[in-house]
């Protein structure tokens, strides 16, 4: 089971919500993967109101730090089912909902304006100022992307077009729209007048996979971590007559990964597009068909229609940090409430130059190769090691995924090599063929699973704390 949607119909849903907004007001949404969600987050944007959107699963404390952060006049959230007699707004609610008060109930949501706030705030947003997403590395705290109207549309027009996308594309919405890869699915689709079709259920359920084949979807998104799960779940045994195209962002893919989907992709004569992005650049940086072009499977492509891709201070590699112009490029971030608006006195300047802080390089062929994040390198004897390209190394050597940290051990600093499986006896002596500069810098650590964040990345931060 499940909903399919046009952009027309999100247009006639956002008419039936009996509210009216005016400027100078902020909202927050806890949005779920519905259709009254994106109802809720275009009703947001065509009214010109200021979105903080967050996933409706979001540990609540994190939704009280940017309730208390950003004092939206708006909270818009779902009413989960009764559990044990006891419904959402008042099992979740106490001091995160008790200053606001329901206007009304639409399409299972609840919409909640500030006690006491008056309708119009004085407040001039920053110009433009539409959606403000936290970063996909964000792991508490209340930092968040500002993104304009021109971002949106911008990003959504140059995705649709590397990826061909047309009005009778089908794409599945199986990825959190509050989540900037996720959203540009349902933005990109709309852009080019195509549908959505959204399962009831999530990824781990048959019936997900049931409705999405019977409904002729034509494209399928995932994080490389998703793709891991599509495989294990047995999706591609699937026959998926009308699928054209499957496309990948969100972290580093494995090769073996990328194989197997390139043999999937010949297959069933689709296209298999590799991308890469940041919620700073409003989802999307570079593109490219691995299918077409198998000999690049290391790239995650060029540079996407209207953008500029550079590398600063390369190294004699012509390995330097990734720079990305475009008008896609997020305003800043906002930390408070005061950085989202403007004063009479104060003008804004767009951001159009985005350093990514991730490393490296552009071939002969303007393709873009990323070797690492800038910070991800460890200082051992004086040198440099790039824990990026240690863990992949490592996780060949293994033959399991693998991640690479900096711990302490006692006073020490080492790098801690995190994996599930237990090594060979040979593990060390193999690591130290490869890397001798790791004698007496190198450990192993068994764990039950490596941690992840919301949107299947390694979680680093959480890995150092062991």
């Amino acid at each position: 089971m499940g909903k399919m949607i046009t952009r027309q119909d999100i247009s006639r849903m956002i008419q039936t919500i009996p509210v009216t907004m005016y400027h100078g007001q902020l909202g927050l949404l806890l949005a779920n993967n519905s259709a009254d969600a994106i109802a809720l987050y275009g009703w947001f944007i065509s009214n010109e109101v200021p979105l903080i959107m967050l996933n409706a699963t979001e540990n609540m404390g994190v939704v009280r730090s940017y309730v208390f952060a950003y004092h939206p006049y708006w909270l818009v959230y779902p009413i989960l089912k009764e559990h044990n007699g006891i419904c959402q707004k008042q099992r979740c609610g106490g001091n995160i909902f008790e200053n606001y008060e329901t206007v009304c109930e639409w399409n299972g949501y609840i919409i909640a304006c500030r006690i006491g706030a008056t309708n119009k705030y004085s407040y001039r947003w920053i110009e433009n100022l539409a959606l403000l997403l936290p970063t996909s590395g964000s792991t508490g705290g209340h930092k968040l992307v500002m993104l304009t109207k021109t971002n949106l549309s911008t990003n959504a027009r140059s995705i649709a077009e590397s990826l061909r996308m047309t009005s009778s594309d089908c794409s599945a919405v199986i990825m959190p729209i509050s989540y900037a890869y996720g959203l540009s699915v349902v933005n990109s689709t709309f852009m080019s007048g195509g549908s959505l079709l959204i399962p009831e259920t999530d990824i781990f359920h048959v019936e997900c996979w049931d409705y999405l084949e019977e409904n002729k979807v034509t494209v399928i998104s995932g994080v490389p971590y998703a793709y891991e799960w599509y495989r294990k779940l047995h999706v591609f045994d699937r026959t998926f007559e009308a699928l054209r195209l499957m496309t990948t962002a969100g972290g580093a893919m494995s090769r073996s990964m990328k194989e197997y989907l390139l043999q999937e992709a010949e297959r069933r004569n689709v296209d298999l597009a590799v991308m890469y992005g940041q919620t700073e650049a409003t989802a999307r940086i570079s593109s490219f068909f691995l299918n077409e072009h198998p000999d690049k499977i290391d790239s995650v492509g060029t540079v996407i229609p209207g953008g500029k891709l550079t590398i600063s201070l390369a190294d004699e590699n012509g390995c330097g940090e990734i720079v990305y112009e475009g008008k896609n490029v997020f305003l800043g971030y906002a930390h408070s409430l005061n950085q989202l608006f403007i004063t009479e006195q104060e003008s804004y300047k767009y951001t159009v130059l985005r350093y990514t802080g991730d490393a490296g390089y552009i071939d002969g062929d303007g393709y873009l190769y990323i070797t690492g994040r800038m910070n991800r390198y460890a200082k051992i004897c004086g040198q440099r090691v790039g824990l990026d390209e240690l863990q992949t190394e490592i996780g060949k050597m293994f033959g399991q995924k693998v991640a690479a940290v900096m711990t302490a051990d006692g006073e020490r600093e080492m790098i801690g090599i995190f994996g599930t499986k237990e090594p060979d006896a040979a593990w060390e002596r193999r690591v130290l063929q490869r890397y001798p500069i790791l004698r007496g810098s190198v450990k192993y650590i068994q764990i039950e699973e490596l941690p992840r964040t919301m949107n299947g990345k390694l979680d680093y931060k959480k890995l150092q704390q062991y």
